[in-house]
């Protein structure tokens, strides 16, 4: 097998790791790329680039979006004038540098976000992505560096390629984040799963664990994360993204992840020395046909403390998501979304409610049809319930970033209304 081909193959695996989508390349991610990436991997780059050490490709993502949000206070007079909040924004502005190494089957990538939506102050550049696939053979590749945690199927698309104008609220809810470690890739035609060995994930009360030193209070004595996606029918580059253009053909993919880790019986400590075990775990389905796309993920993750001193915690959250879009006619789609994240008794306030539901009614105008490279959404999300006991969760904020969900909280319900531009060059 020739270096190209073996690049090719790393690019599937290493794309399904970072969040990036297969097939990537220039200006667009579309599927018609990634048919030719397959077919004619001898004389097309691929996302991590050709067998020439000079040549870096450089791809640019930004999106810029119009937020208008009005709540129901939860106190009458509580907020004030702060009942209704708008105004623009910059969420994501990603550089992505990709290239292989000369004469070897190792290729790497590496993305820089300039928003506020991927934890970014400011206009700061935060390194996400710093890894590298070095392609063993035609179905095996090793991965090293930082990336994206691939254990939930809806937080692997990349930003330009969600269904709505962000991810949902359950998947900041439960947000794993980004890490490093190493990892083992398989990919078949029918199949493809993902182990590895990191520094542990993000979730509620712990931040961010992605380029920190090894004894940084976030990071996990170890962590082990699987995936695995079985492609009942259909092909791999159609789930790239969560839509399905017209023409589509018919397919299904099943997916089903883990992750496990141990935090705070090595140094560093967390919390005055209290130990945690925290597990995720998901369910997720997609089916896509001609011009219509439905997919729904189950998800939930459980932590339990165990103090030196005093009583040992133990909670299990849970999260749902049914989403679906339709297109009426080439380049306009419609799509509607409702998520719960479904909370342990254990941190449910007396008299409040223990789910919190969101749905969310939308568009998409797609430029250039079949193409993400160009993209204009607008939509509206409603919360259902109050946000009591998630302002206590996330530090009154209500969301683990207030930027991607809409979603402010101190409130019994809200609406949010968002439009967004959305570029890939």
């Amino acid at each position: 097998m020739s270096t190209k081909i073996q690049h090719a193959t790393a690019t599937l695996a290493l794309a399904a790791i970072s969040g990036l989508a297969m097939g990537q390349s220039g200006l667009d991610l579309d599927r018609a790329y990634a048919s030719e990436l397959r077919s004619d991997a001898q004389t097309r780059s691929s996302l991590l680039g050709s067998n020439n050490g000079a040549n870096i490709n450089v791809e640019i993502m930004t999106q810029f979006r119009y937020s208008y949000n009005s709540r129901d206070e939860q106190t009458a007079g509580a907020l004030g004038d702060d009942d209704t909040t708008m105004g623009f924004s910059a969420p994501r502005t990603q550089l992505r540098l990709s290239g292989a190494v000369e004469g070897t089957d190792i290729s790497g990538l590496v993305v820089f976000d300039f928003g506020a939506a991927e934890g970014a102050a400011g206009g700061a550049a935060t390194l996400l992505i710093a890894q590298a696939a070095w392609s063993l053979n035609d179905n095996w590749t090793v991965l090293f560096g930082q990336w994206h945690d691939p254990v939930f199927g809806s937080d692997n698309f990349a930003p330009e390629h969600t269904l709505g104008v962000d991810h949902s609220f359950m998947n900041e809810f439960f947000e794993v984040g980004h890490t490093q470690g190493v990892a083992f890739v398989y990919g078949a035609d029918s199949w493809k799963f993902i182990g590895a060995f990191d520094d542990g994930a993000e979730y509620i009360t712990n931040g961010a664990v992605a380029n920190s030193a090894f004894n940084a209070a976030g990071e996990a004595d170890y962590g082990f994360t699987g995936r695995f996606d079985w492609l009942i029918e259909g092909t791999w580059d159609q789930f790239a993204d969560a839509t399905s253009f017209r023409g589509s053909n018919y397919g299904v993919k099943l997916g089903l992840g883990a992750h496990y880790q141990v935090q705070g019986t090595t140094n560093p400590v967390i919390a005055a020395t209290e130990d945690k075990t925290v597990t995720f775990w998901t369910v997720d389905v997609q089916v896509e046909g001609d011009g219509w796309n439905f997919m729904a993920e189950y998800v939930g993750h459980n932590v339990e403390t165990n103090p030196l001193v005093g009583a040992t915690t133990d909670f299990t959250n849970s999260g749902f998501l049914l989403q679906g879009g339709f297109f009426f006619n080439d380049q306009w789609e419609g799509y509607a979304r409702y998520d719960v994240v479904m909370l342990d008794d254990t941190l449910v306030a007396a008299g409040t409610d223990d789910n919190f539901q969101n749905v969310t009614i939308g568009a998409n105008y797609y430029f250039v049809p079949e193409s993400h490279a160009a993209k204009f959404t607008i939509e509206a999300v409603f919360t259902l319930d109050d946000s009591t006991n998630m302002d206590a969760l996330m530090g009154g904020a209500g969301s683990n970033d207030t930027d991607v969900s809409g979603v402010l909280g101190l409130s019994d319900s809200e609406v949010a209304l968002r439009a967004q531009m959305t570029l890939v060059f």
